[in-house]
Formats: C-alpha cells, sequence, structure tokens
C-alpha cells in the first residue's frame, strides 16, 4: 500500500473525517485528502504525529514492502514473500492482498476486504469499493463490474449501469432487470427505443402485458401507432415483422433483429 492508502485506512477505522484527522495535525482537509490521494507527501513531522495518533510505527507508514501495524501495543508484521504482498490489520476483520505484478500504474490483482469501507484498485479489484478492469465490491467500477451498485461496460447489481446492464435497476444500451432503461430493454417495466416486458414503454417497439410504442404488442392493452392486443393469444409474428421491417429504421442495425426474435419469444 502507499502512504496515502494507509493514511486513508487507518483514518476510517477510526470513524474519522478528514476534516476531523486534518484538526488534529493542524493542516486542512483538503490537505488530507491530497495526502490520501497520493497527491502530495506529508511533511516528516505530520508523518510522525500520524504514526502517534494512529499507534503505528513510521515504518509502518513510509515502507511499502514491509508492513507493520501497531494496534494496543500488540506488533503484527508480515513476512515478505516474492510474488505478492499479503496485509492483516489488528483488526481481524481486515484482510489485504495486492500482488507485486503490475500492469501499468495498477497490480494485477488487489483484494482489501474488511469492515470498513476498503477500497481496492487493480485489473483485478476485490473490496467494498472496487475499481479495476474486472472489478466486485459494494461499490463496483469496471470493465467487468459485480456489485450492489455496479457501473461498467458489463454491470451486474442491484444498481447496474452500463453498456450492458443486469439489475433490479438497470440503465444501459441494453439493460435487463425488474426497472429497465435503455435502448433494448427487458423486464417488468422497461422503457427504451426497444421495450420487452410486463409494462413495456418502447419509442420503436414495445411487446408485453401493457405496451406503448410505435409498434406495439400487449396483452391486455397496446398504445401505439401500430397496434396488436392478443388476449394471450400468439401475436402475428409475420405481420409484426414486416411492421418493423416498414417502420423502424435502418439505422438500428442489428436492434431490428432482435426485435423480431422477442416478439417470437413473446
Amino acid at each position: 500500500m502507499t502512504l496515502g492508502e494507509k493514511i486513508y485506512k487507518l483514518r476510517t477505522e477510526r470513524g474519522l473525517s478528514q476534516e476531523a484527522l486534518g484538526e488534529k495535525l493542524g493542516v486542512s482537509r483538503q490537505s488530507v485528502s491530497k495526502w490520501e490521494t497520493d497527491q502530495s507527501i506529508p511533511e516528516l513531522d505530520k508523518i510522525v504525529a500520524v504514526s502517534e495518533i494512529f499507534g503505528v510505527s513510521t515504518d509502518y507508514l513510509l515502507k511499502e514492502k514491509e508492513e507493520i501495524y501497531l494496534r494496543d501495543g500488540e506488533e503484527l508484521s508480515q513476512k515478505r514473500e516474492p510474488s505478492w504482498n499479503r496485509y492483516y490489520s489488528g483488526d481481524r476483520g481486515h484482510y489485504e492482498y495486492k500482488s507485486k505484478k503490475m500492469i501499468g500504474n495498477l497490480p494485477l490483482v488487489h483484494i482489501n476486504l474488511g469492515r470498513g469501507l476498503y477500497r481496492a484498485k487493480g485489473i483485478i479489484a476485490v473490496g467494498m469499493i472496487a475499481q479495476g478492469g474486472f472489478a466486485v465490491g459494494l461499490v463496483a467500477m469496471g470493465g467487468i463490474s459485480i456489485g450492489i451498485v455496479s457501473l461498467g461496460l458489463l454491470a451486474l447489481a442491484n444498481f447496474a449501469f452500463g453498456l450492458v446492464a443486469l439489475g433490479s435497476f438497470a440503465c444501459g444500451v441494453i439493460s435487463m432487470g425488474a426497472i429497465a432503461f435503455g435502448i433494448f430493454s427487458l423486464g417488468a417495466v422497461t422503457f427504451g427505443q426497444f421495450a420487452f416486458g410486463a409494462s413495456a414503454h418502447g419509442a420503436q417497439v414495445a411487446v408485453g402485458d401493457v405496451a406503448s410504442g410505435k409498434i406495439a404488442l400487449g396483452y391486455s392493452r397496446a398504445v401505439g401507432t401500430y397496434t396488436e392486443v392478443s388476449n394471450r393469444n400468439p401475436f402475428d409474428y409475420e405481420n409484426a415483422c414486416r411492421l418493423i421491417d416498414e417502420h423502424v429504421s435502418s439505422n438500428w442495425l442489428f436492434f431490428k433483429s432482435w426485435a423480431k426474435s422477442m416478439v417470437r419469444l413473446f
């Protein structure tokens, strides 16, 4: 871990705000923020003060390869290992692993778990707040992200935002969820250009129990320029495909083909 990451971890473990820590050290909240994000390095006297406030050694704060933690007079240290760093804090609920192999300025794997809001940043990141190519956490951001709240190219979460989003609440180009917003959306309540679900609202095509859109196919109700109510009978697939071909712009490319497939499934 960097010096900034250690200061952040120690501060959050104690439940201190940046402002509160700044007051103890005689510096501004902005200074503490810059230390924690490694935008600046505290002066030596401030490092000594931080070690005294949190009961850690200055070696722990300054040395990245050798992790030493002091809590209530007990010293915990780790053995150095050739390919990765592992860190245990005095709080038994916290565990951190960071691989030494770097890709750019990020470790290949960073796992940072505990009862606080521990952050993990790496190509593969696992933590309460995770950021990486593949991220898993309470809050996850990355190429592929999984969490309670996720943001990524592929996002899976209760609240998912991404190019492809799956969740209770999903928002993306392609979205699937209880409530879904996207160009192509599927779910209980859906909104988009092409919408499929119990209550579907699609600007181009909507298919569902209640459907509204330019081409609307509904089981109980359909509202649109071109509508069909099936009364639980299969939709007229050939007619629906003809309407999609004639009245949906070719700019939508493969979404038109997907819409035809969804009509057949419904």
